[in-house]
């Protein structure tokens, strides 16, 4: 009666443990209930649980690195502090015949009370405390052995009934192990959805701005440019009546100037609209883009040709010079008939060099002599004056052969520090 009493007490107490285990769903938390459970239920001086790892998984051993085909990690002590050397030392075993490998390889519970006298016996690592007594059971899952509990050094030794109450309990933190395992993946799936969806989202966002930013572009290219243009060829033909009073030809003459600025604002602005941030690219290679849409657009062999080094100081006229080459090859499109264009960029110490140079028709000799006061030729008056207003050089004549030659230079300017 007594030993049914005694038996139906642990029943019980295993139950109300397993339920307690069962709920919890950190492997940590786990491990250290688990074995302060096996150390009161079989009064042992101290336990530990491993879990079998990769069969790849090499194991350091005496200075060599051994494998094996079962390692086991010791994934947490009861009873036996080991310093943080020793336990990154040894936490990987090598699982061999011996008196803990035999539970995992022969997937069977194994209890020796003489450890140093045991045939298994392969002795201990300096530093770990004297085994005397053992008893080791498998933990299970669905069929395969996933790891081991093992106890040791219980006073008067172990028997059937500390194996069976082992056992039992070890079934049970099995399957605690494998829902923290189930709850830990999900949580990384969870995490890897949420961060999936943000990028996502963020890409939606991103995709939204930029038809955004490409529709005001349009709608600035569309109609603001253009009405300033329009502004500009009435303006001209005003300008270009010679009965008209002096003074409003002042007055209209700087309105033309204002038109120009105008100008010159929105093109920034189409610019630095169409392209994003997270694109920003240095005047090499907006340039090469520029010759890429044209060879794209008109057929026209486009070459860039590079001298010296950029650096940063260039960044202060890249708008600039930028805005004068495409208002250059804009030019060489719709005008030139040529079959090919070269742009040069030479970096010196103080000043961006560049050259446009076709091998198209040319422009009449009036046109060159005129453009810089006449307001006929909008394009060409206004990238001369941007560039003027610079403190740069600006030159288009004939080229000896055929074509048209833009050679410019723009100083850099000087840094606010």
């Amino acid at each position: 009666m007594e030993d049914d009493r005694n038996l139906h007490e642990q029943l019980a107490s295993l139950h109300t443990i397993s339920v307690e285990i069962a709920g919890l769903h950190n492997l940590a938390e786990i491990h250290d209930k688990a074995l302060g459970y096996c150390l009161a239920l079989t009064g042992s001086e101290f336990a530990f649980t491993g879990l079998l790892r990769d069969a790849r998984v090499g194991v350091v051993a005496s200075g060599e690195l051994k494998a094996s085909e079962h390692v086991m990690d010791v994934a947490a002590i009861k009873g036996f502090e080991p310093s943080p050397s020793f336990y990154q030392m040894f936490h990987l075993m090598a699982l061999r015949s011996s008196v803990v490998g035999v539970v995992i390889r022969e997937d069977r519970s194994y209890i020796t009370n003489d450890v140093p006298g045991d045939r298994r016996s392969v002795g201990q690592p300096e530093g770990h405390p004297p085994i005397r007594r053992f008893l080791g059971v498998s933990l299970r899952l669905r069929g395969e052995v996933i790891g081991m509990i093992g106890v040791a050094n219980k006073p008067g030794g172990y028997g059937p009934e500390d194996e069976r109450l082992l056992s039992t309990f070890a079934a049970q933190v099995a399957v605690a192990v494998d829902n923290a395992r189930l709850y830990e993946s999900q949580r990384r799936m969870i995490a890897e959805l949420q961060e999936l969806h943000q990028r996502l989202t963020e890409a939606e966002r991103t995709q939204l701005l930029g038809r955004e930013r490409e529709r005001i572009a349009g709608a600035l290219h569309d109609r603001i440019e253009q009405q300033i243009f329009s502004i500009g060829v009435r303006l001209n033909a005003m300008l270009e009546d010679r009965s008209m009073d002096q003074r409003l030809v002042g007055q209209l003459g700087e309105i033309r100037r204002l038109s120009i600025g105008a100008s010159y604002e929105v093109r920034r602005a189409i610019f630095a609209l169409t392209t994003p941030d997270h694109e920003q690219l240095d005047l090499t290679d907006r340039v090469g883009a520029l010759l890429h849409e044209l060879e794209r657009n008109s057929g026209i062999q486009a070459h860039l040709s590079l001298y010296g080094k950029s650096t940063a100081a260039v960044e202060t006229v890249s708008d600039a010079a930028y805005l004068v080459i495409d208002e250059a090859l804009t030019n060489v499109k719709k005008h030139s008939h040529a079959r090919t264009v070269l742009v040069s960029l030479r970096f010196e110490n103080d000043r961006l060099y560049f050259v446009v140079q076709d091998d198209g028709n040319g422009a009449p000799a009036v046109v060159l002599q005129t453009y810089r006061n006449s307001y006929l030729h909008f394009g060409l008056r206004h990238i001369h004056q941007l560039v003027i207003d610079r403190g740069g050089s600006f030159e288009v004549a004939n080229g000896e052969e055929a074509g048209l030659v833009m050679k410019a230079s723009i100083p850099f300017e000087a840094r606010q520090q």
